[in-house]
């Protein structure tokens, strides 16, 4: 029997198959109440995104909701090489597994890719992401027993190679060159290798050297070359020094101030003399006038400490008036008695209308509604010194908040509500007080500046926020710290599920140095707290990056990252200190090292005196971790290379959407930043089936939100391949019409 459902016959329908259209679309919904039964499994793969040669590191998995067998396997992909770092078979869903994996060498830095597999009977799972593989040489550091010499004089330094868990290996350096400052080598030894991981070398100048900067050139079999210098000059080392103390600034409200300035011989004592002390101020030179500087000059003795405190006042400098440079200059030469051997010292003191400022410190550039936004304002004078137990009002949207007292650090601290706010930005303000305008032109007017912020809301694709609760000072080694979390869940999907499992991973110097999991029961409320338990140790150092997050059940990552800054410090510890603090000359002293057992130490012993004809940056914890080079990686980009690659879901349509007699035009929602760029900032590859991007609408040319880093880079291009059984996905898009929104 044919039936015509034409326009003119709209009303007319063949029973026989009415009946058979709706069985046909009762078994597709009973087929779809049924599917919606078995959530899909959801799978996280976690890769550094730049591997370490010969160095041991991890890459972490996590599946959920997985109810048959599969076979899992990683390969790393390098040009026609394929090496697997791990294959392994689950049968149910476990908790986040970390495996251990050694790249094997390359010749240089260079692009891979990861490829991820995961086959079973009704699963079937791949994603590629690209990596980059880092030829982890060795950290090598250059240290000479002085920064100055004297012609004829012997120059000893010494060559230490480190690992990148700064441990001292053995190394073989084919050239060690030492460079005259016309570029001539003068000598050089090849194919040193270290004993007890450590260079030692001495060499004579001649009587008659050039003159100037000389350079100690370390060449590794790699062919990259290690640089330190050293001055060689004619000089006297002087008997004692001079040093001024005065204010770094002045404000334009400033009455007076203090100027000291001390005499002291090498060895410590006071130097016996007369010191003359002069402050200037300079008028501006506009024009062909110029003036001679106001100044204020004393001659007086120094004072049994070696000492003199001079007080000034600053009437005569008129620091509120215009037609000045904004500056005073401070000159004191000291005359030693008997000698009559002068030595000067000076100091610029700064003038500024700035009486004191606001500033926002620790500040996130987003919030997460329904979680409180935490932050910290800070009070500081024209020193940048704290003001305690002083009132700052803060504003947000224009709106006085609240007021709150800074402490003895000049640091306030406040939390905002967030549960009703769906403000796609908000603005922060800070005041302390306002300035006025009471003199006319030519004087300058005291200013108190305020604080200003803007932060954007936190895009999430169910409404579901993490937000790791943030640390106000450094993470100190050895210290145990409880790390607040808050989250906030949309319920939609919890059904029969009583508990959740929070995952965290922490990143430092590019490699995973921290894992584990939390579980929070979620029966009595969507939103609350838990705490993670934190060791700091060195391998931290000198920041971790914090990642904490969880599988929602409409397949979203819900996530939060936030970087601790971690002391600088070593397995190994090191004390040094001499027996006595002062002694006198040709008297013996002791010098008492402690250290670990079978330690090698290595110690450098040198005149203060040279110091003060030539500083030199002495070796710390800080100048170590600068020389490594992922001491505080992000991102993907690195070496030249931009490791982002390309986005995972496609744009969503931009046509016309008809929905109750209207027509409805997609827009982006506006949102702020996602969850992927948590995962990019970790430097960490995320290989996963759940939502972290926020959707794009679709245009001629689809952009997607711009990414953390401008600069340029190679490009990587990846595929994904996702389970076919995903069903009713949600476009977070926002629609408009001229009377009415709606949400999909």
């Amino acid at each position: 029997m044919n039936c015509f459902l034409g326009r003119e016959l709209i009303s007319f329908f063949c029973l026989p198959v009415r009946k058979m259209w709706l069985k046909f679309l009762l078994a597709i919904l009973l087929l779809h109440v049924t599917a919606a039964k078995e959530p899909e499994p959801q799978y996280v793969l976690m890769v550094p995104a730049v591997l370490q040669i010969d160095s041991p590191g991890q890459v972490c998995l996590q599946f959920l909701n997985l109810n048959e067998t599969i076979s899992i396997r990683v390969i790393l992909e390098y040009g026609a090489v394929n090496t697997t770092i791990f294959e392994k078979t689950m049968t149910a869903s476990n908790g986040l597994q970390c495996f251990n994996f050694t790249i094997p060498p390359v010749r240089s830095a260079s692009l891979a890719f990861i490829s991820f597999s995961a086959k079973g009977t009704t699963v079937s799972l791949e994603e590629r992401q690209s990596v980059m593989i880092w030829n982890t040489e060795s950290i090598v550091f250059v240290q000479t027993d002085k920064p100055i010499y004297k012609p004829g004089q012997s120059v000893m330094f010494r060559v230490v190679a480190l690992d990148f868990n700064f441990k001292p290996v053995q190394e073989m350096y084919p050239l060690i060159a030492i460079q005259d400052p016309r570029g001539n080598r003068i000598f050089q030894w090849q194919n040193v290798t270290s004993e007890m991981n450590i260079i030692q070398i001495e060499f004579l100048l001649t009587e008659e050297p050039i003159l100037g900067n000389y350079k100690i050139i370390v060449a590794k079999k790699s062919g990259d070359k290690t640089n330190h210098s050293f001055l060689v000059e004619e000089y006297v080392l002087p008997k004692f020094h001079v040093t001024v103390t005065a204010p770094e600034s002045l404000t334009v409200l400033d009455s007076e101030f203090t100027v000291k300035v001390c005499g002291v011989y090498i060895y410590g004592q006071p130097v016996e003399g007369k010191v003359q002390l002069s402050v200037c101020r300079d008028f501006d030179s506009y024009g062909r006038c110029k003036k001679s500087p106001v100044c204020q000059s004393f001659t007086k003795d120094l004072e049994t400490e070696g000492c003199l405190s001079q007080v000034f006042s600053s009437n005569i400098f008129e620091l509120n008036r215009i037609g000045y440079m904004r500056n005073l200059d401070v000159k004191a030469i000291v005359t030693e008695k008997g000698t009559g051997l002068q030595l000067t010292a000076t100091q610029s003191i700064s003038v500024t209308r700035v009486m004191s400022s606001v500033q926002f410190e620790n500040m996130d550039r987003h919030y997460k509604r329904g979680i409180p936004y935490f932050g910290q304002v800070k009070l500081v004078d024209k020193d940048n010194s704290p003001i305690s137990n002083e009132v700052i009002q803060l504003f947000v949207n224009n709106k006085n908040t609240g007021n709150f007292t800074t402490d003895d650090n000049g640091i306030a601290e406040f939390s905002i509500d967030t549960s009703k706010m769906f403000d796609p930005e908000i603005s922060l303000k800070a005041t302390y007080k306002t300035s006025d305008q009471c003199h006319s032109e030519g004087w300058i007017e005291p200013s108190y500046p305020d604080a200003s912020l803007s932060i954007q809301r936190f895009y999430s694709w169910t409404s579901s926020f993490v937000r790791i609760e943030p640390l106000w000072k450094d993470l100190s080694c050895g210290q145990k710290r409880m790390i607040t979390v808050h989250y906030v869940l949309n319920t939609e999907g919890y059904k029969g599920i009583n508990t959740m499992n929070f995952y965290y991973v922490g990143m430092a110097k590019g490699k995973i140095v921290l894992t584990g999991e939390i579980k929070v029961n979620i029966q009595a409320d969507q939103n609350g707290t838990f705490t993670i338990p934190l060791v700091v140790n060195e391998k931290m150092a000198p920041a971790l990056r914090l990642l904490v997050y969880t599988l929602h059940p409409a397949k979203e990552l819900v996530a939060d990252s936030v970087r601790f800054p971690v002391e600088k410090c070593f397995k190994n510890k090191v004390q040094l200190q001499f027996s006595e603090k002062q002694m006198r000359s040709a008297s013996n002293a002791s010098l008492v090292i402690e250290a670990a057992a079978n330690s090698f130490c290595a110690v450098r012993a040198v005149d203060q005196s040279v110091l003060l004809l030539k500083s030199e940056a002495e070796l710390s914890a800080e100048t170590i971790y600068s020389l490594h080079p992922l001491q505080d990686f992000q991102g993907y980009i690195f070496n030249g290379f931009n490791l982002e690659d390309d986005p995972q879901d496609p744009c969503v349509s931009s046509d016309n959407i008809f929905h109750k007699g209207l027509y409805y035009t997609p827009v982006m929602s506006g949102l702020g930043p996602d969850v992927y760029q948590f995962l990019r900032d970790m430097g960490i590859k995320f290989f996963t089936n759940s939502k972290v991007r926020q959707p794009v609408v679709c245009t001629s040319e689809t952009v997607r939100p711009p990414a953390y880093f401008l600069n340029a880079g190679f490009m990587a291009s990846t595929h994904h391949v996702k389970s076919s059984g995903n069903i009713g996905d949600r476009k977070n898009i926002f629609f408009f019409s001229l009377n009415e929104v709606i949400f999909l």
